[in-house]
C-alpha cells in the first residue's frame, strides 16, 4: 500500500530571481538566479512528501509536450508514481519573478490546454491502495475520489489555498483541512480568536483544521487538542510553494504518527527551509535536514545545493 494519492494540476515554473521588481515604464532589473522547476499545489506537496521519505501517486492531466516530459521524470526523482497520469495538450506554465527587496513573488501564467480529468478516468482499485488522498479542488472527480478513499478507510486532506463556496460545501468530506491565511481572512477577517474560529469548521465535520499564517506560523485544532505553532525566522529568498510544501510536510508527519500539533510545527520547519531558496523543489528538505533545523536552527545544505545546481543548469526546450 502506498501513502498518498493526489489529484491536481502540474505546472512548469520558470523562476527568475531579480535584484528588484521594476515598477516604472522601461525600467530594468538584474537577474540573480534562474531555475526550471515543477510547481502546482498538490504537485509540490507530493514531491515534498517524497523528499521527506514517504511515497505517493499523482493523478491528473499533464502536457503531451517537453514540459510534461520534464515533470514526469521529476516526479520519479521524488518517488512519485505517475502511471495513472493522462497526457494531453500543452502543460500549464508560469513565469515567476521573485525579488530581493520585497521577498515576494509575481506570477505570470498560462493554463493547460489539455482535457479535464473526469470521474470516468478514476481507477478505483488503484486509489484504494493508498492511505490518504490529497486534493486542491472541490469538483466532481474530487468528490468521487473522497468517497472512494473513505470507503477504503483512508483520510482525505485538502489544500484550502483560496476560498470558494464549493470548498466550503465539501468540508464534511474532508478529514484534514489545511487552509491559507487568505482563506482564514475571508472567513474570519483579522480576528485572532483562532480556537473558536477553527471550531466552526470542525463542527462541519473536519477532523483536523489547520491554517497557515505566513511568517507568524500556523495553528491546528483537532478533537481534544489545539496548538499555535510559531514560525521560524529565516532569510527569505522566495515564498513560492511555501504553503504547498507545508502540506507535504504536514501529511508526512501525520503518516509518521505525530499528533496534529506536532505535525504543524514540523511543517513550519519544512516551509521555512523552502523559503531560503527559489521555487518549490530545490530547497525542499529531507527528514534529517528538517530535524537538524528544528533542533539547531541550521542544517546540512549539501542536498539543496545539488538540487539548486541541477534545476539551474537544466534547460527545457
Amino acid at each position: 500500500m502506498r501513502d498518498v494519492v493526489a489529484l491536481g494540476t502540474p505546472f512548469m515554473d520558470y523562476l527568475v530571481h531579480i535584484d528588484h521588481l521594476p515598477t516604472k515604464k522601461d525600467e530594468g532589473a538584474r537577474i540573480l538566479q534562474t531555475s526550471w522547476q515543477g510547481g502546482g499545489k498538490v504537485s509540490s506537496a507530493l514531491t515534498a512528501l517524497g523528499q521527506l521519505g514517504r511515497n505517493g501517486s499523482m493523478l491528473g492531466v499533464i502536457g503531451a509536450d517537453s514540459y510534461g516530459d520534464f515533470l514526469l521524470k521529476d516526479y520519479e526523482r521524488f518517488n512519485i508514481d505517475v502511471s495513472h497520469m493522462i497526457r494531453d495538450g500543452q502543460n500549464a506554465f508560469s513565469l515567476v519573478l521573485s525579488d530581493k527587496i520585497t521577498k515576494g513573488r509575481n506570477i505570470i501564467g498560462r493554463g493547460a490546454t489539455g482535457r479535464k480529468y473526469t470521474v470516468e478516468d478514476i481507477d478505483e482499485p488503484f486509489v484504494r491502495d493508498h492511505r490518504m488522498l490529497h486534493l486542491e479542488r472541490a469538483d466532481e472527480p474530487s468528490h468521487r475520489l473522497a468517497d472512494i478513499m473513505h470507503e477504503a478507510g483512508g483520510l482525505v486532506a485538502f489544500d484550502g489555498d483560496g476560498y470558494s463556496d464549493a470548498t466550503q460545501a465539501m468540508l464534511p468530506k474532508i478529514d484534514v483541512f489545511i487552509g491559507s491565511e487568505f482563506y482564514y481572512n475571508k472567513l474570519f477577517g483579522s480576528s485572532e480568536n483562532y480556537r473558536e474560529n477553527l471550531l466552526t469548521l470542525q463542527r462541519l465535520g473536519v477532523k483536523i483544521v489547520v491554517f497557515t499564517l505566513g511568517e507568524k506560523g500556523s495553528v491546528a485544532l483537532w478533537k481534544g487538542g489545539y496548538r499555535f505553532c510559531p514560525g521560524y525566522q529565516v532569510e527569505v529568498v522566495d515564498t513560492l510553494g511555501a504553503g504547498d510544501v507545508y502540506h507535504g510536510g504536514y501529511l508526512f508527519a501525520l503518516l509518521e504518527g505525530m499528533d496534529p500539533g506536532e505535525c504543524a510545527q514540523f511543517a513550519n520547519a519544512v516551509a521555512a527551509i523552502k523559503c531560503m531558496g527559489i521555487g518549490g523543489r530545490a530547497n525542499t528538505p529531507n527528514y534529517e535536514m528538517t530535524r537538524q533545523f528544528m533542533e539547531t536552527g541550521d542544517f546540512d545544505r549539501s542536498l539543496v545545493q545539488q538540487k539548486t545546481e541541477f534545476y539551474s543548469n537544466f534547460s527545457v526546450k
